[in-house]
C-alpha cells in the first residue's frame, strides 16, 4: 500500500474541482459575452430599439403600483408580481448598461418611440 495515496488523491481531487470551476466560469464569460452581443445586435437596428422598449415598458419599471381598493390579501400578491416584473426589467438595463453605457440614455431619448404607441401593444 501506498502511503502517500490519500494525499495523492487529495491533490488530484483538488485538481479536478479547480478545472470544474474553471469551466463553470469560462461558460459563465461565454454567455455573458453572447448576451451582451444580442443587445448590441437589438440596439442597433429600430425595430430592436421598439423591442427593447417595450420590454421595459410591460415591466413597468418607471411606474409604481396601485393597489387601489383592492383586499389587503390581493395586494401583498400584487405587490409580489410587480417587484418580480421590476426585478427583470432591472436585469434587462443592467445588461445593457454592460453592453454599453450609452445604450440607455439612447434608448430612453430617442424620439423612435413617438410613431409607436407602446401602451396598444
Amino acid at each position: 500500500m501506498d502511503v502517500f495515496a490519500p494525499y495523492e488523491q487529495a491533490e488530484q481531487q483538488d485538481q479536478t474541482k479547480q478545472k470544474a470551476q474553471q469551466h463553470t466560469a469560462n461558460r459563465a464569460q461565454t454567455f455573458d459575452a453572447a448576451m451582451r452581443a444580442a443587445v448590441d445586435g437589438l440596439m442597433a437596428q429600430p425595430q430592436g430599439r421598439v423591442l427593447l422598449r417595450w420590454l421595459l415598458h410591460l415591466c413597468r419599471n418607471f411606474s409604481a403600483e396601485d393597489v387601489g381598493n383592492a383586499p389587503e390579501s390581493c395586494q401583498s400578491a400584487r405587490l409580489f408580481y410587480a417587484e418580480g416584473q421590476r426585478m427583470i426589467g432591472m436585469r434587462l438595463m443592467r445588461l445593457m448598461q454592460q453592453a454599453n453605457p450609452g445604450h440607455l440614455p439612447r434608448l430612453l431619448q430617442t424620439k423612435e418611440n413617438d410613431a409607436h404607441d407602446l401602451d396598444t401593444f
